[in-house]
């Protein structure tokens, strides 16, 4: 008799039931995205649509090398002809293959339903896979970097990669730098963190208006002044303190979304993602209180404090550019739960040997 685990089955049993809801809604979401409104639910998604039928559906890929680098959504509209339910149906099974490899690298039943209930309620997950959108690439890379220093496969690290370029390239370019930082079994590399906030520090002034997407008068019109503050910061050679105090400012900035009752359904996930990484985020800093963590946890929890550092030194004043590290620290939670609970465990098991 072929035995199933619980949380597989819990996992397989979510995947049919968000594949029915993508079926039930499919085409009001193709026409969502045709007449806008599914930036009511999506920032960016009916710009990448239009763009892709404007612009580039006749278009040869030749012809646009940008967007294997910067344009992910629109690539992959080109890549399946226009096709919008076949890539919101990939998009799903990849989040359900993110976290299938999730479980298999957490000990235990318990850890994996704790995985699964703390990804499903954050709103991006949930529902990145309804919409054109580069956050569902960027969470399921986090997971799979998570997973490969939790388990050290090298198919997911090379897994994470690909899909931090399909989110941003610079993501890409922090998960390259997080492997440096971060390197698995063996503690945080603290100086080299210290040195490459030095290093951005000083290049940045020079180098920041030179890249494409990280600098931009746009950008700093619709940043407030708090943002102001920062570019002006971090163009006087100083985001080595900048980073932390942006950082910490960026997590509850969206909160405002439930307090003013707002009737926009992205401004309710902004608001809930706002929350909900920011208790991840005090619970993280709670775990390296403690005398007794587990040292994957304490590498997990590194890894989402330190990963935006290569991001960061931007204009962009959006938590959901970053919001990827919420992955970082659940892994950490669930690590770190199981720890505990290993003790009381083999006590168990002594007591009725």
């Amino acid at each position: 008799m072929i035995r199933v685990r619980a949380s597989t089955l819990g996992l397989g049993l979510t995947f049919l039931l968000l594949l029915a809801l993508l079926l039930l809604l499919r085409g009001a979401l193709l026409q969502a995205h045709l007449d806008k409104t599914i930036e009511y639910f999506a920032s960016d998604a009916a710009t990448y649509f239009s763009l892709y039928e404007d612009l580039y559906e006749q278009l040869d890929l030749a012809e646009s090398p940008a967007l294997f680098l910067i344009g992910s959504p629109i690539l992959f509209m080109k890549l399946t002809n226009g096709n919008l339910f076949l890539i919101q149906g990939l998009n799903l099974a990849l989040m359900v293959l993110s976290l299938k490899i999730a479980f298999d690298t957490l000990p235990g039943r318990r850890a994996r339903f704790e995985f699964m209930a703390g990804a499903l309620v954050f709103p991006y997950f949930l529902f990145g896979f309804l919409s054109l959108n580069k956050e569902v690439y960027a969470m399921c890379s986090a997971i799979l970097f998570a997973a490969y220093l939790t388990g050290g496969k090298r198919t997911h690290l090379f897994a994470a990669l690909l899909l931090a370029a399909c989110a941003r390239y610079y993501m890409l370019l922090s998960l390259l730098t997080l492997l440096l930082m971060v390197p698995r079994e063996r503690p945080p590399r603290y100086r080299l963190i210290f040195v490459l906030l030095i290093a951005i520090s000083v290049a940045a002034p020079l180098v920041k208006s030179l890249i494409p997407g990280y600098s931009g008068e746009d950008l700093l019109e619709d940043s407030g002044a708090a943002g102001v503050f920062f570019s002006n910061l971090i163009d006087s050679f100083g985001y080595a303190i900048a980073y932390p105090i942006k950082y910490l400012v960026l997590i509850p900035m969206r909160a405002y979304g439930l307090m003013i009752g707002s009737e926009r359904t992205t401004d309710l996930f902004e608001s809930v993602v706002s929350i909900e990484s920011l208790a991840a985020l005090l619970l993280a800093l709670g775990i390296l209180s403690r005398p007794r963590r587990s040292a994957l946890a304490h590498r997990l929890i590194v890894a989402g404090l330190v990963a935006p550092i290569p991001m960061m030194w931007s204009e962009i004043m959006h938590w959901r550019y970053y919001s990827f590290v919420y992955f970082f620290f659940l892994y950490a939670i669930v690590v770190q739960r199981s720890h505990r609970r290993a003790p009381a465990a083999r006590r168990a098991v002594l007591r009725h040997a």
